[in-house]
């Protein structure tokens, strides 16, 4: 996986923040991050590798999926540099998102883009395997689709 590096760096910062986590933790583990002289050289070389664009949405892909949440709304970045805005996270709950085969993640993808195709950007088509990725992360369709039309090529 491509963005395994992503998750480790996240889930080092998300575990060094005091419990229990706030609505913000999104923002809050970017500026943990961005502080740490040793993380933020291993965020510098995950951009340089990935693109800022992929790494941010990805690391905010799965601080939510950690935490459990689902996004509120997106909001402006205020302790991170790093992030331009975050989604506010609901309160954790128990159950975390279940991962999916490569099967299931496609028939999913399949099913949500012959619904909404009407209304889906025509080079979502190019970001098949991205949505595939979100989907088998335990994304929900819709959330691998806004992820995938704000992605950057």
């Amino acid at each position: 996986m491509r963005t395994a590096g992503v998750k480790r760096l996240v889930g080092l910062a998300l575990s060094s923040l005091p419990q229990p986590h706030s609505e913000d933790v999104i923002d809050e583990v970017f500026a943990a991050i961005e502080k740490r002289s040793e993380w933020r050289k291993q965020y510098s070389d995950l951009c340089a590798e990935l693109g800022q664009t992929v790494v941010n949405t990805w690391g905010g892909f799965y601080i939510s999926a950690a935490e459990g949440g689902q996004a509120l709304k997106q909001v402006p970045a205020t302790r991170s540099t790093l992030i331009q805005s975050y989604s506010k996270l609901t309160s954790a709950h128990s159950a975390k998102p279940r991962k999916r085969k490569d099967a299931e993640a496609r028939q999913l993808m399949a099913d949500y883009f012959s619904q909404h195709r009407a209304d889906l950007p025509p080079e979502i088509r190019d970001r098949r395997e991205f949505i595939i990725d979100l989907l088998m992360e335990g994304a929900s369709p819709e959330e691998a689709f806004e992820l995938a039309a704000t992605k950057d090529k």
